[in-house]
Formats: structure tokens, C-alpha cells, sequence
């Protein structure tokens, strides 16, 4: 497109409309709302042609420069001959540049027409005060005039002009060149209509506020109101028609360019080029379907591709899948083998060795983790039972230990198979050691579980375990226990269940500088009661709250009413959990009965 062509399509279409639209619009408006001698009227007329046709040329003249500009920068970029990938990185940023120029074109036209309206409307008042008198129905009349003709002719020029540079952006040096949607200046159609509305809206009603201040100072030429009124109202369509003409045209051309993308791709044409052409809602939607159109292209080419070497491909990603499949079972294997290993050095440690006439103890592990190893389900993790009689003062004493390393799986496991270890040598050292049998219950207890806390400090704080562990004389039933970091003792008496809670709970085996110990809890059991010692597994439950989303069970409670309604069975306890939700952790139960009425 030559720069002579676009400047006349754009100087007739925007000057056509200025001097038949507002110029004669804004004379009748001053005429019928001054008062002046003939001498007067002469003066201001003469003022009011000189001016707009002054302005009127200065403003093409403008235009003339502005498009001479904006045509220098296109004829410097380069075509390109072998795709847009040739220019180099500067010519491409240059390019780009051009490009938002034409982008940012229609806004500057808008601007000069406000501006010319402007230098016009101020300068004929001044020099009319100067040449003849101020006359404060002049000023207003400048100032009313301003307001109604300047929106309309910003919304007019900017949509004719934008409509008119369309036809640049189908250059060859412009055409491929990509921009960022945030490159592009945003003025969508919801601010367009908008601003349209209001500056039509304006124009009528300016109109006629001042006629009507007019009437009411006065200040009124003519004697039958009337007339002016019918005249302004019949005026005020053409510009009404011209902006909704040009509003609407907008559309139809952002419309119609993706009709025609669309149609192209409707044809299988992975080729076509969607470039924005304007700075409203289309040119967001040109970005959009240029990215479906790439992505659609890559797809095409990507199952042409396929389909040349379809059998080929098909055996390779077969092959390939069937190797990494194997690999992840030797991987399987030899994890589940490690897993295996792991189950028989911790089995022998979890271990319940207890010979009584006056206690029944039973053990429950149920571990989150299963695997298989030679077709064989096995179960680890972190929670550990160990149970033992022990001879302390010449007095028999059932010694429990409920533990739960932290961390999943192997690691849980690692934990557990340490204190196990560490576990079963003081319980070996006891029964063979005179000096520990002399201790009383309670140093016992707090001896053993500093050396234990000592022993796990060794690894820096990477591996904590919870526990509670005990002493329960046989004679007398006195228990002595303590808590660190565990869930509470349940005690089921005469078919209630409430928890034995420790005065003090001590911090996790391996806490660094956690406190010395000093406080045995003392409990005094009766004929019948049971103990139920477990970890935290036993709690966690995710669970369904009243809005149907999960949530990790926090009620307490929920194990107490558990144990009394299976009067303290291990297995049907874990049953029940497992219905009231999804388990998510390991678990693990003691039950100790003394004195059950199985006993004589």
C-alpha cells in the first residue's frame, strides 16, 4: 500500500467528517446562542473560518508527516527471504517496534483532533475578548462547545483511522513479525462502546442544557426555540450515524479476519498466518488462535510422522517400554529383597516373652507397608511391641514397651530395628545382671530410657522415636510407667475406658538436649482391668467431615468409645477402624489383663 494512498483515504474520510459534522455543528451552536451587533458577529466569524481552515491544513499537513515517518521506518526493514528466523536479533527488535507503532497510530490522530479542537476554540475566544469585549456568554459557549464536539471526534477519528491502517499490517515486512500480547496496546470493546456512548450521550445533552441556560438568562438569538431544538436534534444523527457506522465496521473487520482464519484452518490449511490488526478484543483472540493453530500444526506433523513409520515406531516404543518394565522389576525385586531383609533382622526383636499366671498380654502389629518377596505378604514399618517377664527386687514384673519410630517405611523401620536392638540387650543385661535386678521400678524405668535417649542422640536428631513403657508388678498390680511423646494408657474398668495420662511426657528418644528423667507415673490396677497401649496409627484416620471433604480424625474420644463397645479385643478394635476410615499410618496394640476372671 503507497503512503499517497493512505494519506488521502484517511484525510477525506476524517476531514469530510470535521468540516460537515462539528464545524457547522459548533458555528450554528454559537450563533443561536449569542447576542452581537452585526460588527461583532462579523469579527467572530471571520475568526472562526480563519482558524479551522488554519487548523485544518496544520493538522493534514500533521498527518502527512506522521505517515511520511511511519513509512521511512516500514521501507527499512528487510524482508525476509528465507522466514522470519533470518533477520537478526536488532532488525527483529526493530521490526517489533515498527509494528506497535501502527498499533499505537489511531490513538494519535484521536489526540491531534482534541488538540486541534483545542488550539482552535481557545485562541478564537481570547482574540475575540481581545478585538472586540469579553463577553462571558462567548467563554461559556467556547467551553460548552469544547466538551460536546471533542469525544465524538476522538471516538470517529480513532475508529476510521484504525480501520484505514488494517491494510498495513498485510505488508511483507510487517506481516510475520510476532509480538507478545502485552506488547500490543489494550483498548477493548467493552471501554470502546463505553467511551462511544458517553461521547454521544454528551453531545445532546451539553446541547441542551445550554440552550436551555440560554433561554433562562436571556442570552437566546432567536425567538422561537424551537426551531434550534428541532435543527440540533435532526444535526445530532448524522454524527450519531457516521460513529455507530464506524464502531460497527470495526467490528465487522475484526469479525471477519477470523472468519477468515477460521475458514482457512476449516480447510486444513496449517499455514495461515492470524495476525492482530487492532488493539481490541480481536487482536487477544488473534493471539489465542494463532497459538491453537501452531499447536494443531505440531500435532499434524507429529502424526504424519507417526503414521510414515507407524509399525517401526510401534516396535521401538514396545521394546523400549518392555526394557523399562524390566528394569523397574529388578528394581522391585531387589527393593522387596531389602524390605525382606529388613522384616527378619526386626521380627526376632518385636517379641512378646512373657510367662504369668496373672496376666494375659497380647500384641498387635498392623504395618502400613506390605510387600511381596517369593510370593509370600510380608508387612514393616516403624511401630515396634516388645513384652517381657523381668525379676526386679525378687519381685516378678511384666515389662511392656509400645514404640513408634518416625519416618515411612524403611526409614520407619530403621528406627524401630535400633531401639529393638538397644531394647532386647537391657532386657538381656537385666535378667543376667544382678546389679540391675537390685534396681527398684521406678530407677529402673528412668535409668533405661536415659541410657536409650543417650544412644539416639547419637544420631543428631534423623532418628526420633516415641514410645511408652512400663513396669506392672504381678503380686500387687501396682503399675509404674512413662510417656515420651506417646498416646496415653487406656484403662478399661467395669466397662468404661478413660486414659492413664502421664504427669510428665518426656520429649522423643534421639530429641537433642531434651530434659533428664525424673517422674514415674504410679497406678494402682484392680482384678480385671485392662490396659490398652498403642501408637498414634490407631488415631489418624482420615475420615469424611459434615461437608464432605477429608479430613485426619482429631477426637480422641472416637478410641476410647471403640474400645468399650469390643470390651478391649485387639481385633475387633482394628476391625472397627478400619471402618470408621482410611488408616494412614501404621499400627500397633498391647492389651494386658491382670488378673482375668479366667484365673482362679
Amino acid at each position: 500500500m503507497k503512503r499517497e494512498t493512505l494519506f488521502w483515504d484517511l484525510t477525506l474520510k476524517l476531514e469530510a467528517f470535521t468540516h460537515t459534522v462539528p464545524v457547522p455543528f459548533a458555528v450554528y451552536y454559537a450563533i443561536i446562542t449569542q447576542k452581537m451587533e452585526t460588527e461583532h458577529w462579523r469579527i467572530f466569524i471571520a475568526l472562526c473560518v480563519v482558524f479551522a481552515t488554519g487548523i485544518g491544513l496544520l493538522g493534514t499537513f500533521v498527518r502527512h508527516l506522521l505517515l511520511k515517518y511511519v513509512f521511512a521506518k516500514i521501507e527499512r526493514i528487510q524482508i525476509p527471504t528465507a522466514g522470519i528466523s533470518s533477520l537478526s536479533k536488532e532488525e527483529l527488535e526493530y521490526a517489533k517496534s515498527v509494528k506497535i507503532l501502527l498499533f499505537r497510530y489511531p490513538l494519535l490522530e484521536a489526540i491531534i483532533i482534541v488538540i486541534r479542537w483545542l488550539s482552535g476554540v481557545i485562541p478564537i475566544s481570547f482574540l475575540f475578548f481581545y478585538l472586540v469585549t469579553y463577553m462571558p456568554s462567548v467563554l461559556r459557549s467556547a467551553i460548552f462547545t469544547f466538551v460536546m464536539i471533542a469525544p465524538v471526534s476522538f471516538v470517529t477519528y480513532y475508529f476510521i483511522s484504525e480501520s484505514s491502517v488494517r491494510q498495513l499490517f498485510d505488508l511483507p515486512q510487517i506481516k510475520n513479525v510476532e509480538l507478545q500480547e502485552k506488547d500490543i496496546p489494550k483498548f477493548n470493546y467493552f471501554a470502546r462502546i463505553l467511551v462511544a456512548f458517553f461521547s454521544l450521550a454528551a453531545l445532546p445533552f451539553v446541547i441542551f442544557s445550554y440552550i436551555l441556560y440560554s433561554l433562562a438568562m436571556g442570552e437566546i438569538a432567536v425567538k422561537e426555540p424551537m426551531i434550534p431544538i428541532v435543527t440540533v436534534s435532526f444535526i445530532f444523527i448524522i454524527p450519531l450515524v457516521v460513529c455507530s457506522y464506524v464502531v460497527a465496521k470495526s467490528v465487522n473487520e475484526g469479525l471477519n479476519e477470523t472468519s477468515r482464519s477460521l475458514g482457512e484452518l476449516s480447510k486444513g490449511n496449517f499455514d495461515v498466518v492470524v495476525t492482530p490488526k487492532s488493539s481490541d478484543d480481536f487482536a487477544k483472540q488473534a493471539f489465542y488462535l494463532s497459538s491453537v493453530i501452531s499447536k494443531l500444526k505440531g500435532m499434524y506433523e507429529e502424526i504424519r510422522n507417526l503414521n510414515e513409520g507407524l509399525e517401526e515406531k510401534v516396535t521401538q516404543r514396545t521394546n523400549e517400554l518392555n526394557q523399562t518394565l524390566k528394569d523397574i522389576s529388578n528394581l522391585k525385586i531387589q527393593q522387596d529383597g531389602d524390605y525382606f531383609l529388613t522384616y527378619q533382622l526386626l521380627n526376632p526383636l518385636a517379641i512378646k516373652d512373657v510367662e504369668s499366671k496373672k496376666l494375659e498380654v497380647d500384641h498387635l502389629v498392623r504395618q502400613k507397608k506390605v510387600f511381596e518377596y517369593k510370593n509370600q505378604r510380608y508387612d514393616i514399618g516403624g511401630d515396634i511391641n516388645i513384652s517381657h517377664s523381668i525379676v526386679l527386687q525378687n519381685k516378678r514384673f511384666l515389662l511392656f514397651a509400645n514404640a513408634d519410630a518416625m519416618g515411612k517405611s524403611m526409614q520407619g523401620a530403621g528406627g524401630a530395628l535400633v531401639f529393638g536392638a538397644v531394647f532386647q540387650s537391657i532386657v538381656q543385661r537385666t535378667k543376667t545382671d544382678p546389679g540391675y535386678q537390685a534396681l527398684g521400678p521406678e530407677d529402673w524405668l528412668k535409668y533405661n530410657l536415659q541410657e536409650m535417649h543417650m544412644i539416639f542422640e547419637a544420631f543428631d536428631g534423623t532418628m526420633l522415636v516415641s514410645l511408652t513403657m512400663g513396669l506392672l508388678e504381678e503380686d500387687s498390680g501396682r503399675l509404674f510407667f512413662l510417656n515420651a511423646e506417646h498416646p496415653s494408657i487406656v484403662l478399661y474398668r467395669n466397662k468404661k475406658a478413660e486414659y492413664l495420662s502421664a504427669d510428665v511426657s518426656y520429649r522423643k528418644l534421639g530429641t537433642l538436649g531434651a530434659m533428664p528423667i525424673q517422674h514415674i507415673k504410679e497406678f494402682q490396677l484392680k482384678p480385671g482391668d485392662i490396659l490398652i497401649i498403642g501408637s498414634d496409627g490407631k488415631d489418624d484416620l482420615l475420615r469424611l467431615d459434615e461437608e464432605g471433604k477429608w479430613e485426619v480424625n482429631s477426637d480422641e474420644q472416637v478410641f476410647l468409645k471403640l474400645v468399650e463397645a469390643t470390651e478391649g479385643n485387639l481385633l475387633a478394635i482394628t476391625k472397627q477402624i478400619e471402618t470408621l476410615g482410611q488408616v494412614i499410618d501404621d499400627i500397633s496394640l498391647i492389651r494386658i489383663c491382670y488378673l482375668p476372671k479366667n484365673i482362679s
